[in-house]
C-alpha cells in the first residue's frame, strides 16, 4: 500500500502525539508514586514520633527539602520564645546595618542580666557581635544590637508577619522575662499577661531559623561552632561557648539556636540535613533546662532510625 506525503506527515504526527501522551502518563505515574511515597513517610515518621517520650510541651519538625510539615505536637499553640527571640534580634540588626558597621556597647546593655564579659562604650562590627550573641545567648549583645535602630520591637514585629510567623509577638530583644513595665508599651496586650519577653508557636519558630539561615548564613552558620572567640574593634578579647551541648550529637547540623527562662521553661530549634540530604528543622518549646537537650537527641535518634524503604 502507498502512502501520500501528505499520509506520512499525518502518521507521524499521530506518532508524536502518542509518544508524548505515553510520557506524560510515565511522568504522571512516578509523581502519584513519589507522593504515595512520601505520604507513607511522614505517617510513619508521626506514627513514631507520637509514641515518643518527651519533656516538651511543643513540638515542630519541618522539611524544608519537601516544604512539609513532616511532624507536630502542639506546634500551633504560642508559647514563651526566651532566647530564641534573638534570632530575629540578629535578623533586624543585619536587616539595618552593613555586616562592618560598628555598635557600641552602651550601659543600658551591660546592665542585661548575665555577665558576658563585655565592658561599657566597648566597639564591635555587627557581624562579630551578632555571633558571639547567637552563640553565647548574650543578653548585653542582643540589647545593643537592638539600639541600632529605630522602632526596633516594630520591625521585629513586622517582619515575623512577613516571613509567616502567625503567632509571634515580640516585647524585648532579649527573650528575658520581665515585668510589663520594662516591655514596649505599644506590644503590650492580653498576649503579654505572664510577662515574658515573646512568644510564637513552634512552627513559627521554624519558620523564623529557616529564614534566618538562608538569609544571613555567613552569620547563622556560625551558630554550630562550639566556642568563638572574637576581639573587639577597641581591642579587648572575647571567648564564649555554645549554649548547645549536643552539637556534636546531631550529625550534619547547620544551625542551632537554645533559649531558657524560668517562665518559658527549656527551648532548643536545629536545622540539620538528614540521611537523604533533606534540610530538617526542628523545634520543641517548653521543656526543661536538660530536657531541651535530651528531648532533640530523641528525635534525631528516631528520624535517623525510620527505614523509609519498608
Amino acid at each position: 500500500m502507498n502512502f501520500s506525503k501528505e499520509d506520512n506527515y499525518l502518521f507521524f504526527i499521530l506518532a508524536v502525539f502518542v509518544l508524548e501522551a505515553v510520557l506524560f502518563s510515565v511522568g504522571n505515574g512516578r509523581l502519584n508514586l513519589n507522593f504515595i511515597n512520601e505520604e507513607n513517610m511522614i505517617k510513619k515518621t508521626q506514627i513514631i514520633l507520637a509514641d515518643l517520650p518527651m519533656e516538651a510541651k511543643a513540638v515542630s519538625i519541618y522539611d524544608e527539602t519537601l516544604n512539609r510539615k513532616i511532624y507536630g505536637m502542639n506546634d500551633e499553640v504560642k508559647m514563651p520564645l526566651a532566647s530564641l527571640t534573638k534570632i530575629m534580634t540578629v535578623v533586624i540588626a543585619l536587616n539595618n546595618h552593613k555586616m562592618d558597621d560598628i555598635i557600641s556597647i552602651s550601659p543600658s546593655a551591660i546592665k542585661q542580666e548575665g555577665d558576658y564579659g563585655l565592658f561599657v562604650n566597648e566597639k564591635f562590627n555587627i557581624k562579630d557581635l551578632a555571633e558571639f550573641t547567637l552563640i553565647g545567648s548574650a543578653n548585653d549583645g542582643a540589647y545593643a544590637l537592638s539600639e541600632s535602630a529605630d522602632n526596633f520591637l516594630q520591625k521585629m514585629n513586622d517582619k515575623a508577619r512577613k516571613i509567616g510567623m502567625s503567632s509571634a509577638l515580640f516585647l524585648n530583644p532579649t527573650g528575658l522575662d520581665m515585668d510589663n513595665k520594662s516591655a514596649d508599651s505599644a506590644f503590650i496586650n492580653e498576649s503579654s499577661a505572664q510577662d515574658v519577653g515573646a512568644y510564637a508557636s513552634a512552627e513559627d519558630v521554624n519558620a523564623m531559623a529557616m529564614f534566618a539561615l538562608k538569609d544571613y548564613p555567613e552569620v547563622f552558620s556560625a551558630t554550630i561552632m562550639p566556642e568563638i572567640d572574637i576581639k573587639s574593634l577597641s581591642g579587648f578579647e572575647h571567648s564564649i561557648k555554645n549554649t548547645d551541648t549536643i552539637l556534636d550529637k546531631v550529625p550534619s547540623i547547620l544551625f542551632s539556636k537554645t533559649g531558657f527562662t524560668p517562665l518559658a521553661g527549656g527551648n532548643l530549634v536545629i536545622i540539620y540535613k538528614n540521611k537523604y540530604g533533606h534540610d530538617i528543622a526542628i523545634t520543641v518549646l517548653g521543656s526543661t533546662e536538660e530536657g531541651r537537650f535530651s528531648d532533640m537527641e530523641k528525635i534525631i535518634d528516631a528520624l535517623y532510625n525510620i527505614n523509609y524503604g519498608n
